[in-house]
């Protein structure tokens, strides 16, 4: 099921219209490949080793985490340990600090030549967006993807992520080009392609909504999102019996989740009208 740690309804009101913040990929957890006289993979630093631990802490136990975080910061832990209490802010969707210390700890990487500062950013825009900004939002992303060292799945995200800035700031048609490289970038993301069915419906291309959609749908099966959009769709194009065959469905894959819900007014909204 396509979900968020926080969820800024920017297109519809039933639609979550968010991704969450992730930690930075950790080193341990990262195969690489390559010829047999490819360089040696970096050491992991004693700081590395930390960072991963704060990172576990955060995400066990967020207050404890913000606690740990503050005291490697004291002690001098420098960026990842901004970076850390930055996650840490986040897990408690206290949003402004946590925009304060990722954009800290993505400049002191920067400024290290530290790659992990493309992560930063990315996270400095994802809670700016969290918090509405999404002017600020849009303003660390671009620093994000400045940087060169994103993968393709992080930058598809942060493509993703300022695809709903420019809706949030009604700006569709900028928008539009940044889903272009979502789909490029990450093919397989139901998310993207969910939303940007959402945004050709309210542009009035249902067309490239009905092929998102279903992009979305292949992708994934049973997600009441993707039911709720699919009806929407169907019924800006006059077709109420898709509708409502593809709301109830919505209701059917998770009965209490926000789409379910949503799906099930306009479902009423139906027997009300016809029995009027």
């Amino acid at each position: 099921m396509i979900s968020s740690l926080f969820l800024p309804l920017l297109m519809q009101s039933a639609t979550p219209y968010g991704s969450p913040i992730e930690p930075v990929l950790r080193p341990s957890e990262v195969k690489r490949e390559g010829p047999v006289n490819a360089p040696p993979v970096k050491a992991r630093t004693a700081s590395d080793i930390r960072f991963d631990q704060c990172l576990d802490q955060v995400t066990d136990d967020p207050a404890n985490g913000l606690f740990a975080a503050n005291k490697w910061q004291i002690e001098g832990g420098g960026y990842l340990a901004r970076n850390c209490l930055g996650f840490a802010y986040a897990e408690q969707e206290n949003w402004p600090k946590a925009i304060i210390e990722f954009v800290q700890a993505a400049e002191n990487a920067q400024a290290a030549g530290d790659e992990r500062a493309a992560n930063f950013w990315s996270q400095a825009g994802n809670a700016a967006l969290a918090a509405g900004d999404h002017q600020l939002a849009l303003k660390y992303l671009a620093a994000a993807l400045e940087q060169k060292d994103l993968d393709g799945l992080l930058k598809g995200e942060v493509h993703l992520d300022m695809a709903r800035a420019f809706v949030a700031l009604n700006q569709y048609d900028q928008a539009k080009q940044q889903f272009v490289m979502v789909h490029q970038l990450v093919p397989e993301d139901p998310l993207g392609w969910l939303l940007s069915a959402t945004l050709a419906r309210r542009m009035g291309d249902l067309v490239q909504a009905k092929s998102d959609i279903a992009a979305a749908a292949k992708l994934v099966t049973t997600d009441p999102a993707i039911a709720l959009e699919a009806g929407n769709i169907a019924y800006e194009a006059g077709d109420v019996a898709n509708a409502r065959i593809n709301w109830e469905q919505a209701v059917k894959y998770d009965p209490d989740s926000p789409s379910a819900k949503a799906a099930t007014r306009y479902l009423e909204q139906l027997v009300t009208g016809a029995e009027e």
